[in-house]
């Protein structure tokens, strides 16, 4: 028998109901976290997507090849989902067991593109994370837009979103990733450079 954590939802073959992963996935501040669940309502098409068990990643490699415990909202939907693409355009870095290595290159490699862009003052006076309130990748679009969190605070459950858009315009959405990805199916996230167009009234989800 299969459950999942109340808070999260994250499986557990155990057969007991468990109680939310205060481990794994540290409380935010009020109105921070939006919870897998609710993600998963606002855009129903995740779970064609969805692992039946849950996906253990090294975390603990990430985190010493990075530097950062990412948010906990991410770690949630990386153990749940497998690395995927919305609408064919903006894909998620996330990484999958046994290959946690190129997860970090491609985060590497990502610093080192936003090192070039500030050296060449075409980041609007953004910095690459470790540096106070630097940014840090987690995904990026058909088109080269690229997706960060703004490493504000020292928590990482304070982080924002900063979406670069290829037409050079840098927004911030003030809120956790998948908070970002539920307003933005739900038509509620302010322009932020991103074709009109996306998502789709239905996005289409699939596995890479």
């Amino acid at each position: 028998m299969i459950t999942r954590c109340e808070s999260c939802g994250l499986a557990n073959d155990q057969g007991i109901q468990l109680e939310p992963c205060v481990r794994q996935h540290p409380p935010g501040k009020s109105g921070d976290l939006v919870s897998l669940r609710e993600l998963e309502e606002a855009f129903p098409a995740l779970l064609g997507i969805r692992s039946a068990e849950r996906r253990s990643i090294d975390w603990e490699f990430i985190r010493r090849e990075t530097g950062v415990v990412l948010p906990s909202d991410f770690v949630a939907l990386a153990e749940t989902y497998p690395p995927f693409t919305v609408d064919d355009f903006l894909g998620l870095h996330i990484p999958s067991a046994g290959e946690e290595r190129y997860f970090v290159r491609g985060v590497q490699e990502g610093l080192r593109n936003l090192s070039e862009l500030r050296a060449a003052g075409m980041s609007h006076g953004h910095a690459p994370y470790p540096e106070p309130g630097g940014l840090f990748p987690w995904g990026d679009s058909a088109e080269g837009d690229i997706f960060y969190w703004r490493t504000t605070g020292a928590e990482d459950e304070s982080w924002t979103v900063l979406v670069a858009s290829h037409n050079d315009d840098w927004c911030e959405y003030d809120g956790s990733l998948t908070s970002y990805l539920a307003a933005k199916v739900r038509g509620t996230v302010l322009p932020d450079g991103l074709p009109p167009d996306f998502p789709s009234p239905m996005p289409v989800v699939e596995a890479d």
